[in-house]
């Protein structure tokens, strides 16, 4: 199970790229049919590294790993939002990783206590 939210988190936080090169005009991305404002493909970079900071800390069992990966899933739910034609099915991941991270946090409260 854990390895499979890694990698969950480390596609998901991959695929998040492709609104950075689509924004920043690096490369052609013909799975996104609207433009994107550079101040969005800014935000779709920071959430896959911060999707991807999340995976190496819960890969290492840091305990905070939740905090980076619920601040990834607002973001990028955001953006998801913003562009639900091309990006609806992110939700589903956004939605296995918010719930990992639910579980994170209380294990992270009830180590506290």
């Amino acid at each position: 199970m854990k390895i499979a939210l890694v990698a969950i988190m480390i596609l998901h936080g991959t695929i998040h790229s492709m609104g950075f090169i689509k924004a920043f005009k690096i490369a052609e991305v013909s799975q996104i049919a609207h433009p994107i404002p550079k101040s969005n493909g800014i935000l779709w970079l920071s959430a896959g590294l911060l999707f991807i900071f999340a995976a190496i800390l819960f890969s290492i069992e840091r305990q905070y790993w939740w905090i980076f990966s619920v601040l990834a899933v607002v973001i990028s739910q955001y953006l998801i939002v913003n562009d639900w034609d091309d990006s609806k099915l992110g939700t589903v991941a956004n939605i296995i990783i918010f719930l990992a991270s639910v579980i994170g946090f209380i294990v992270w409260t009830m180590a506290k206590s």
